[in-house]
């Protein structure tokens, strides 16, 4: 706390484990974990637990299976609530959904993916979803977050670019650098929220544990 007499909420971010299929260019195609994907998440859950009990009052998740499936199971063994949220479903990746990037570069060229890479506000997968559209739905999440949380302490499941885009709402680095953190499966990041005397403030613990 660095507020004297603050309200914290505390919001874990994580992203899912490997999904069936290995690593592809996924998007909202809805695949479900793979059994290492299942083991690399319940380890990076349990990591955070004391004396076998975790400290979530809540879990947040993205509608697609990957993370879906984890989430309930979740609430189900500790007793959990879980909220599916649609609006942290991944970024939609267009033509390119379900393919690796050798398959991209083998079909389309390197152009495309190496703007999108470079710059995701000026370049969006063809046929995609565009990183503005992305941030608008996931800040609106955020936002309801804050105001309403369903707990003190919160685990959100989600993708990668979806964590990146919560992360902006603390961090407010431009669109152009909104896709910058590589995190890998099942890494989990830490943000603290607290109202205090002069309004809020969100305090980054760690980020992709």
């Amino acid at each position: 706390m660095r507020f004297p007499n603050a309200t914290i909420t505390t919001i874990d971010i994580m992203r899912h484990g490997e999904p069936v299929g290995g690593r592809m260019l996924r998007g909202s195609t809805d695949h479900p974990l793979s059994k290492a994907g299942w083991q690399q998440m319940s380890d990076a859950v349990m990591r955070q637990s004391v004396g076998g009990r975790l400290p979530y009052d809540a879990v947040i998740s993205s509608p697609l299976l990957r993370c879906r499936e984890f989430a309930l199971w979740l609430g189900e063994e500790f007793d959990l609530p879980v909220q599916v949220e649609d609006d942290l479903a991944e970024l939609h990746l267009g033509r390119w959904e379900g393919k690796t990037h050798a398959q991209v570069f083998a079909e389309e060229g390197s152009e495309q993916m190496s703007a999108f890479w470079h710059n995701p506000s000026q370049a969006a997968p063809p046929e995609g979803e565009t990183v503005d559209a992305l941030d608008a739905r996931v800040s609106d999440v955020w936002r309801r977050l804050l105001i309403n949380p369903p707990g003190k302490h919160v685990l959100v499941v989600a993708h990668l670019f979806v964590c990146n885009a919560l992360l902006r709402q603390v961090l407010e680095q431009p669109l152009c650098n909104g896709l910058v953190m590589d995190l890998p499966y099942a890494a989990m990041s830490r943000l603290r929220h607290e109202r205090h005397a002069l309004g809020e403030t969100t305090f980054v613990e760690w980020i992709g544990r």
